[in-house]
């Protein structure tokens, strides 16, 4: 019983903290031009992490039209006889590509 507590305890503990997808997709922005929504989710990203994927997709400068970063969820990791909250990341950003000069 033990180890099975163990073993739930560690598959969750991955589902809360593993590296999350980072990527882009093509998104329509406002004024009918093509933009992208670039992810970069999880505890072991942050903001730079977009913006290095915003860089490569668009192959070099680009623009932040918007973006947004919230903590959603929890998971109770049970450690001895107390439990740590583990929360989960979602980051994005709403960027245009600089046309080339």
């Amino acid at each position: 019983m033990r180890i099975t507590g163990i073993l739930v305890t560690l598959f969750l503990t991955g589902c809360a903290t593993a590296p999350r997808h980072i990527g882009a997709r093509p998104v329509s922005l406002p004024d009918g031009t093509q933009g992208y929504e670039v992810a970069c989710n999880g505890r072991r990203h942050d903001i730079a992490d977009c913006m290095n994927e915003a860089a490569k997709v668009c192959g070099g400068k680009y623009e932040i039209i918007d973006r947004a970063s919230e903590t959603t969820g929890a998971v109770a990791v049970p450690i001895g006889n107390a439990a740590v909250a583990v929360r989960g990341v979602h980051r994005a950003m709403i960027v245009r590509c600089a046309t080339p000069q």
